[in-house]
């Protein structure tokens, strides 16, 4: 019997593997939820006392349809540059209708904040310095 390389995928199978949600560490909770629900366009589903560490809060971040999609969790220790893990996520890459797209554009525009233009794709900064990449589909 031949052993297949666990590398190597398997066209045979089919695992519907989703994100659940992206865990950002933030060093501000209040502006960090401004920024997703005011700019971005998320909604907040709750603030709460974060179920996994102790004496921390977390705010649950949705999509129109109600499915988590970021959960921040407020680190006041992130402040300092030099921690462990400040910036571990790369970007969090989002996609948008060319109307949603265009509305984000108007809301950066209107905020104020900074953003790039490449290629049909905002590249924006979060509160915490976090990369955002919204592309227009």
């Amino acid at each position: 019997m031949a052993t297949k390389n666990p590398s190597t995928p398997d066209s045979t199978i089919s695992t519907d593997v989703r994100l659940d949600h992206a865990s950002v560490m933030t060093s501000d909770l209040d502006e960090a939820v401004s920024f997703y629900v005011d700019v971005i366009g998320l909604s907040l589903r709750t603030v709460e006392d974060d179920p996994v560490r102790d004496g921390r809060e977390r705010a649950m971040l949705t999509d129109a349809q109600g499915g988590d999609v970021i959960e921040l969790i407020e680190m006041e220790e992130m402040q300092h540059p030099s921690v462990p893990g400040r910036g571990g996520i790369h970007h969090l890459g989002f996609s948008l209708s060319p109307r949603e797209w265009h509305s984000l554009r108007s809301r950066l525009d209107a905020a104020d904040h900074s953003y790039e233009e490449v290629k049909g794709r905002i590249f924006v900064r979060d509160a915490d310095g976090l990369v955002l990449e919204v592309e227009k589909k």
